[in-house]
């Protein structure tokens, strides 16, 4: 029963046989049906569609002028700059009103590195030449001469044409706020003039003071910088305690920049203050500077004009965009206002 339902191995083998020829024969039919079909003659297109040109790369432009004090948005576009690009050059130069130097326009973050090398070989500065003139501010003309001016500024230097007395300061930050302060009324001119230095002379003397004043109305005149608490015990109404405490806060400044600063020294109010003023002047004043670029929040809190959170934000900024370049840069920090940089200015340095 068991041979009839099972096939022997050789007959499986011949079964099998059989059935790949059946297949292949059938493949060779299906084959020759397909490659006798009459195809169909291929079209060739005569007309192809208008694809858009390529457009070249755009060149660099180079601007006429090299200076980029001067080059406008359009040169910007020209050299590859990108819209975002352009704006924030555009707004770095309104801080700073021009670029000095490729170190200060690279400062920018708007450059790529890129950017940078091909601007190295398109901009050139001006050589800035050296001259011997120096920027000073006249305070005013008389046609005698004005002692009173001493006691006021540091060092007052003076040219007399023609008879006249003309009246000059060095142009810096600490004699511009001593002048916004005292020229309400508009007593000095405050014109910047420049001038070789070796036309000037130093208008400051003793002497001549002596003969401005007679000897019989000669006042006493103590300068609050360098003077020591004998000397400051002279002035009516200083007792030794009132002189120690001038000294103190004149070392925890730095130095007094006017006379209206004593008022800021406790135990002496407003009535004492006018008795004394007319004997205080202010000069020979070497102020003592914090370097921004290298102190700590904790010399900066030191100062009395200057608070922790101003201190805070001047180590920040630092500490984000590097070491200061000049002292302006302190506007770009929100919370100094012009009230507070011209009061904090004179004691600060980036050297």
């Amino acid at each position: 029963m068991k041979d009839d339902i099972f096939y022997a191995p050789s007959q499986r083998r011949g079964v099998i046989f059989l059935l790949l020829i059946l297949m292949g024969y059938f493949t060779y039919l299906i084959l020759k049906n397909y490659s006798d079909q009459n195809l169909e003659p291929i079209e060739f297109i005569k007309d192809l569609p208008n694809f858009p040109p390529i457009l070249p790369i755009n060149k660099i432009q180079i601007p006429i002028t090299k200076n980029p004090n001067f080059w406008n948005k359009n040169d910007w576009k020209k050299l590859g700059l990108s819209e975002k690009q352009i704006l924030l050059i555009e707004n770095y130069k309104s801080s700073l009103k021009k670029f000095k130097s490729k170190e200060e326009l690279y400062r920018c973050y708007a450059f790529s590195e890129e950017n940078k090398k091909m601007l190295d070989s398109i901009i050139k500065f001006p050589i800035v030449k050296k001259s011997n003139k120096n920027l000073f501010l006249l305070l005013k003309s008389t046609n005698k001469p004005d002692y009173n001016l001493n006691k006021t500024f540091d060092t007052v230097y003076y040219q007399k044409i023609n008879k006249r007395y003309h009246y000059y300061i060095k142009s810096n930050s600490r004699n511009i706020q001593i002048l916004d302060k005292l020229n309400k009324d508009h007593t000095y001119s405050k014109d910047t003039v420049a001038i070789n230095s070796k036309f000037l002379r130093m208008f400051t003397s003793k002497k001549k003071l002596q003969k401005f004043y007679p000897k019989s109305t000669q006042r006493l005149f103590v300068c609050i910088n360098n003077s020591d608490t004998s000397l400051l015990k002279k002035i009516k109404g200083i007792g030794s305690k009132r002189a120690s405490q001038i000294i103190k806060y004149r070392q925890l400044l730095g130095g007094f920049i006017n006379i209206n600063q004593v008022k800021e020294v406790y135990s002496i109010n407003d009535s004492l203050f006018d008795s004394i003023k007319d004997c205080l002047v202010v000069k020979d004043s070497t102020l003592k500077q914090i370097n921004i670029n290298l102190c700590s929040i904790k010399e900066l809190n030191h100062h009395p004009y200057i608070k922790w959170n101003i201190a805070n934000s001047i180590i920040n900024y630092r500490n984000q965009h590097g070491l200061y370049n000049s002292l302006d840069e302190l506007y770009k920090i929100h919370i100094i206002n012009q009230e507070i940089y011209l009061k904090i200015v004179p004691y600060l340095t980036v050297k």
